[in-house]
């Protein structure tokens, strides 16, 4: 129900704030009617007591209100100007009410029209014009337009030719605020000009220009007709070449079809010759073949028991040497078993003597402490011949439960949430100032294709497991292994903030969310008045190897933005000297992911509060495009597959929105939406109807509605299971659409 919406009760309560203005006039001027002008007010508001039907304003909250602003705008009216004030108020209502209170946008209209008899209000000066106000589809626009030139000494002079004006480009813009903003600075323009028809002549065809909208000079237009004569008697001409060309032509094919029938006839005849020629040919090489291997035969078996003799004496003196040789093989391998037994009896005797001996038992742990880097080594050796992440988070659970002691070859953490340590030794609390060592995923000393079947495999047991990828997943994570610095792009809600999560977790690397950068101090950190450093976390990124994830890159401030320069270079030597004079080495492990929703050249009609990336920067990332996958949606209402069809004809139809309009669609359906409809659904928390209205209609205005109605109403036969969700939709819609006036 609208603010001014009949009511009885509604009434009642009006008529007793209007029985109190009436008895506070009566109570100021002492009961009397001393004045004309008040007993013609004070007769007026009782009448319309008696009879609220009868007054002109309806409904009566809105006449009551009227005449409240009226009254409490001291600055403006007094007692005796209150019956031409509202007078003039009704005027303004035949205007702006033509249908009365069937009026489309009643209560927005209601709101303005109220305003314009308060303080400071349009009403009172003679400001309000009919023809300009219905061109502001937001009539809070309008006022705001008159407020911003309501004080120049020239406005009534100019006003005429500001509405003129208005009226001649309205139809040229599609968007308000932008109808809006030019009305402001053409306005300002002719109220600063001594012509103002100039200013407006040449402003209206900047606007035609930006429509696609040209004059056509005449004598243009005739250098184009003289132009187009010539081309035709030209085309006659090579039309006549052609005519001749296809003549010869058919001359030509006759010609060689005749040369063709006789060269086909001798070459039928010498094909005969020869077929006859070959035929006697191969007889006598049959022939010939036969003879021979008679004579071949013949001689095999003339030689036949000579062959077999010889191969026997031959196989007899190689089974000879291959059992020699197999003897001295099996008397070898005895005795090399007969020394590693006894050798292993003596290192077994040699370990339980280190075990019952504390002390050496500390030399050995000391001496493996000397040699990390060959502990270093053999980590990678392992991490080439281990098949998957998942078999190396087992193997150090199981040191784990054997009391955390290492093992020959040390593991890697990965499947465990972000921050797990990757590296020679098993998992252990390290000290603020200890320097991780090299994540074996990031190290290049590593073969790729290693490293990357290691993060898909991972990948691939949780896609098994129920967890959701997004289909440029394999790029990002391609780009980051390869000391790139990608800058997804995408739109609010696609899961670039989820994306960069998973890609922590499965590389195994604290993943930091810096946010946008307003600050040279939000990367570099600052000294404090008592000299100590205040150190940003960008800083930990970039000392102690973990990923610096710069969100919203886009909103933030193009010059502060520049420092990160000096931190995309990704040279393995790298280092940065801090405000605080330390210089500190890039860590190997160090890597930056930007994102943002533009591509980095400033606001468009949906983030209009970006700023342009310096080139510089943009240089130095590679844009990787991350848009709304169907797919994830897909899986996230896999039990849902009503939702799922009408998200997938929602989503199409706010593409086509923004295709038909040039711009991007408002109120777009995320993959966050998705996630919160399915809580809704699985917790029952939320009927159909209520999801409707929070997560695809409210915000949204009825001619964008309408669009997306109608675009669903022509594709729904092609995704049956959203059927009764669409006709749900669609009654909605047009109840609004009915409730505002629109048919």
């Amino acid at each position: 129900m609208g603010l001014f919406d009949k009511k009885n009760t509604d009434d009642k309560e009006y008529l007793k704030r209007l029985n109190k203005i009436i008895d506070d006039l009566n109570y100021t001027y002492n009961y009397t009617y001393s004045q004309s002008a008040d007993k013609t007010f004070i007769q007026y508001l009782m009448a319309v007591e008696k009879d609220p039907g009868s007054a002109k304003i309806q409904p009566l909250g809105l006449l009551v209100e009227t005449v409240s602003a009226i009254i409490g705008n001291k600055s403006d009216f007094n007692i005796n100007t209150y019956t031409p004030a509202m007078k003039k108020a009704g005027e303004i209502y035949d205007k702006v009410f033509p249908f009365g209170e069937a009026t489309p946008d009643f209560d927005m209209l209601a709101m303005a029209f109220i305003n314009f008899f308060r303080p400071n209000g349009l009403g009172a000066e003679g400001l309000f014009n009919n023809s300009l106000f219905a061109t502001f589809k937001n009539k809070q626009n309008y006022i705001d337009f008159m407020n911003t030139i309501r004080n120049d000494a020239k406005l009534h002079d100019s006003l005429y030719d500001i509405i003129q004006y208005g009226l001649s480009v309205r139809a040229f813009f599609i968007d308000d605020d932008t109808y809006t903003a030019n009305m402001k600075q053409v306005a300002a323009r002719m109220l600063a000009s001594g012509d103002r028809a100039s200013v407006a002549k040449e402003e209206i065809k900047r606007v035609e220009h930006m429509a696609g909208i040209y004059d056509i000079d005449q004598a243009d237009v005739a250098k184009t007709e003289q132009q187009l004569v010539k081309a035709n008697a030209m085309l006659n001409e090579i039309m006549g070449i052609l005519e001749q060309a296809d003549k010869k032509t058919e001359q030509l094919n006759r010609v060689m079809k005749d040369t063709s029938d006789s060269i086909q006839e001798i070459a039928k005849r010498e094909t005969e010759l020869l077929s006859i020629k070959a035929n006697s040919a191969r007889d006598d090489i049959n022939a010939a073949y036969n003879s021979f291997l008679e004579e071949q035969r013949q001689e095999v078996i003339l030689q036949k028991d000579v062959l077999l003799n010889q191969i026997f004496a031959e196989s007899e003196t190689k089974l000879n040497e291959l059992r020699s040789m197999s003897r001295a093989v099996t008397a070898t391998a005895n005795a090399e078993l007969l020394r590693i037994n006894t050798e292993t009896t003596n290192a077994m005797d040699k370990i339980n003597n280190y075990v019952s001996n504390d002390k050496e038992l500390e030399k050995i742990l000391t001496k493996a402490d000397e040699n990390k880097e060959l502990f270093d080594k053999i980590a990678k050796l392992e991490i080439l011949n281990t098949q998957n992440i998942e078999a190396m988070a087992k193997t150090v659970e199981a040191q784990t439960a054997n009391g955390g002691m290492p093992v020959a070859a040390p593991q890697m953490v990965v499947a465990g949430a972000p921050g797990a340590h990757v590296g020679g030794l098993p998992p252990m609390e390290l000290a603020p100032e200890a320097i991780p060592e090299v994540n074996p995923l990031l190290d290049t000393n590593i073969p790729f294709e290693t490293r990357y079947k290691m993060v898909m495999d991972e990948k691939a047991r949780r896609e098994k497991a129920g967890e959701h990828f997004h289909k440029m997943f394999d790029d990002v994570v391609t780009v980051l292994m390869e000391d790139a610095n990608p800058y997804l792009i995408g739109p609010s809600g696609c899961g670039k903030t989820y994306m960069v999560n998973q890609i922590a977790q499965i590389l195994g690397l604290d993943f930091i969310d810096i946010g946008y950068i307003n600050e040279e101090y939000d990367i570099l950190g600052f000294q404090t008045a008592t000299g100590d450093y205040s150190t940003p976390n960008f800083y930990r990124c970039y000392k102690y190897g973990k990923i610096a994830f710069c969100d919203e890159l886009d909103n933030g401030n193009a010059r502060a933005t520049v420092k990160l320069n000096s931190f995309l270079s990704n040279n393995k030597n790298a280092s940065y000297s801090f405000p605080h004079g330390e210089n500190v080495r890039r860590h190997a492990n160090f890597r930056i992911i930007a994102a943002g929703n533009t591509a980095g050249n400033g606001a468009d009609s949906n983030y209009n509060t970006r700023e342009k990336i310096e080139e510089s920067v943009q240089q130095r990332f590679t844009p990787v495009y991350v848009g709304y996958d169907n797919a994830v949606e897909a899986k996230i209402l896999e039990n849902y597959k009503d939702w799922y069809y009408f998200v997938v004809l929602f989503r199409m139809a706010t593409d086509a929105w923004g295709n038909q309009n040039d711009c991007a669609a408002a109120g777009i359906f995320t993959t966050r939406d998705a996630a919160r409809i399915k809580r809704y659904l699985d917790n029952k928390s939320m009927d159909m109807g209520r999801i409707l209205d929070y997560e695809f209609i409210q915000t949204k205005d009825m001619e964008y509605l309408a669009f997306l109605v109608k675009h669903i109403a022509s594709n729904v036969q092609n995704y049956q299971p959203a059927t009764q969700i669409f006709t749900m939709f669609q009654d909605k819609v047009n109840a609004l659409r009915e409730k505002g006036g629109l048919r």
